[in-house]
């Protein structure tokens, strides 16, 4: 038993088994139900998969913010490494 709890480990347990399963049900069982359910979602996602679209993908990389802090961490990664080449 822990501290804050008055319940087992064997409960405890199987809660988080029980939460967790819960967690993986929604995820490939509800929601691909509703984009299957919905019209214009199940055409998003057709489209999706017939241009090998990549939505999250998409969104990382057209913030130009996102795209200014790629090129300066390259641009510095690659001025360290050059200063470490120097020093050897």
């Amino acid at each position: 038993m822990s501290f804050l709890s008055s319940s087992g480990r064997g409960a405890q347990w199987g809660r988080l088994f029980l939460y967790t399963s819960a967690v993986f049900f929604v995820l490939w069982g509800v929601i691909p139900a509703i984009y299957n359910a919905v019209p214009a979602l199940r055409h998003s996602c057709e489209q999706q998969d017939k241009y090998d679209i990549e939505a999250g993908a998409i969104y990382y990389t057209d913030v130009p913010v996102s795209l200014d802090s790629e090129m300066a961490c390259r641009e510095a990664v690659q001025e360290a490494m050059k200063t470490r080449a120097r020093s050897f």
